[in-house]
């Protein structure tokens, strides 16, 4: 199952290996990367950042704050028709421009900027799609090795930590699905130093009608499990963002 919203891109955190369906050293080539950020595509107020930079998220007696956030990636593409469909699969497809395999840590920036995860080299052309999975890492073969580097991750794709009015409070999300998200405008790659950010806008998180909740409550099994998952899909935007200040 693939949810989608209209939106625009931003780019990202560390540099890996990337592959394309032309030849990387192609003269046709540019570089390209991606970010992420963790406010919506509107900016947060200044107001809405504690001391460290953290994201505070106040309504009414209830404060939230968070300190990490973290979300696993597995498979990064981007298309050049919205219709295209990206088998799930390694290897190189016409229309889509394969980023990262996966799986991957992204550490999200807590702070009103974007951090750089991937840096790849594609074809010049118009984009209007990204796809990517985010990735709840399994038994699996290819998962063992990250999974072994990253034990909080074995059996989950998001974790974020914080308070909750003053106590601690670790959530974990199970969420495992495909996400495509639509350029508008489309994203025109045609010179160097281009960036794609995909924002995530964690102050929708953790709240469940007009009422800021206990991320606790929203662990596997608990009762705003679901409601807190929607609030994750929701907040899903990508857009151009060559200054990658997250917006």
């Amino acid at each position: 199952m693939r949810w989608s919203r209209l939106v625009k891109s931003t780019v990202v955190v560390a540099t890996f290996g990337a592959t394309a369906c032309s030849n990387s050293s192609s003269p046709n080539n540019r570089p390209v990367t991606l970010s992420f950020s963790s406010q919506s595509t509107g900016t947060l107020a200044t107001a809405d950042r504690a001391p460290a930079n953290d994201i505070t998220v106040t309504v009414g007696q209830n404060t939230v704050v968070i300190t990490k956030a973290q979300v696993v990636i597995r498979k990064m593409e981007l298309k050049q028709s919205a219709t295209t469909t990206c088998p799930d699969d390694d290897q190189s497809h016409e229309d889509c421009n394969e980023l990262k395999l996966g799986p991957m840590l992204v550490d999200l920036p807590l702070t009103a900027t974007a951090s750089t995860a991937i840096t790849a080299a594609v074809p010049q052309g118009t984009y209007n799609e990204i796809e990517f999975q985010v990735h709840r890492p399994t038994n699996a073969t290819g998962d063992a090795t990250f999974a072994a580097a990253n034990p909080n991750f074995a059996n989950a794709s998001i974790r974020v930590e914080g308070t909750y009015n003053g106590a601690a409070f670790v959530f974990t999300s199970l969420l495992s699905q495909s996400v495509e998200l639509e350029f508008n405008p489309p994203v025109v790659i045609n010179a160097d130093n281009k960036n794609i950010t995909v924002a995530l806008d964690i102050n929708s998180w953790f709240k469940v009608n007009g009422v800021v909740i206990n991320p606790t409550t929203a662990n596997p099994g608990q009762p705003n499990e679901q409601a807190v998952t929607q609030n994750i899909k929701a907040s899903l935007h990508a857009f151009e963002d060559d200054d990658r200040n997250g917006r």
